[in-house]
């Protein structure tokens, strides 16, 4: 998904890494661009509790598919469960990697649930053993929805919230 001129210096993007079966995904501002190459300061996320449950047998195919072929659209999926998130400073080869243009709300909506610690908050809920700790987590989970400052996250979260039945 280009804009037309395609990506340039200042544009976020979100960049889809293969690493073996699985993929990790980069978002991030754009520095600089040499050619096919994206020179981007980011967070670098590994889907790690999404990778475990598909290898245990314990995914659905739509959880396979976001997997095998993460976008901006469907990586919700990837962020309701454990990540291993990192910054990134670093080139991009498009020619190797798929990087998608995406606008900074976008950006900074992914972004906000990585620094507020979502991921965790959500798969603390979704895999909770028993109702007691499936309470307390939802009520952390809930206090830290009430803390959000941001209108676009606050709102994406609590969508989300509804769509897993957490509220």
């Amino acid at each position: 998904m280009f804009r037309r001129g395609g990506i340039k210096s200042g544009d976020y993007v979100f960049v889809v890494q293969k690493e073996g079966n699985f993929s990790r995904i980069i978002i991030g501002r754009v520095q600089g661009v040499n050619g096919s190459r994206l020179n981007v300061i980011g967070t670098s996320i590994l889907p790690r509790g999404l990778i475990e449950r598909v290898q245990a047998g314990r995914a659905g195919e739509r959880s396979k598919q976001v997997l095998s072929n993460p976008d901006p659209n469907n990586c919700i999926f990837l962020l309701i469960d454990r990540v291993e998130a990192e910054r990134f400073s670093g080139e991009i080869d498009q020619s190797i990697s798929k990087a998608i243009w995406i606008n900074e709300n976008r950006f900074f909506v992914l972004d906000g649930w990585i620094r507020e610690n979502l991921p965790d908050m959500f798969a603390d809920v979704l895999t909770a053993a028993t109702e007691e700790q499936r309470a307390q987590a939802r009520a952390s989970l809930l206090e830290k929805m009430n803390s959000l400052y941001e209108k676009d996250l606050k709102d994406h979260v609590y969508a989300v919230a509804r769509s897993t039945k957490i509220l």
